[in-house]
């Protein structure tokens, strides 16, 4: 079993990971999850999982998905 530092670093250097609880600083899109359970969409443009693990999760997604995720109910754009 992992330690909570182990699991901090894990997320911190996965973006999907879906625990990021800031916005990106370097412009990357961040989309939050409103819906009741969890969800999981993947990337039309670069086919990429991105996990919503719980509500109000929050995660990182690339500039080439944006447009299809915006598009996803449940999900909105915060950053």
């Amino acid at each position: 079993m992992a330690c909570c530092g182990q699991q901090r670093r894990m997320y911190a250097t996965n973006p999907v990971g879906g625990n990021r609880a800031y916005a990106a600083t370097n412009g990357t899109p961040i989309f939050q999850y409103v819906g009741g359970t969890a969800l999981t969409v993947t990337g039309s443009a670069t086919g990429r999982t991105y996990q919503f693990a719980r509500p109000g999760a929050r995660v990182e997604v690339d500039a080439r998905d944006q447009a299809g995720v915006a598009r996803v109910p449940g999900l909105r754009r915060v950053s």
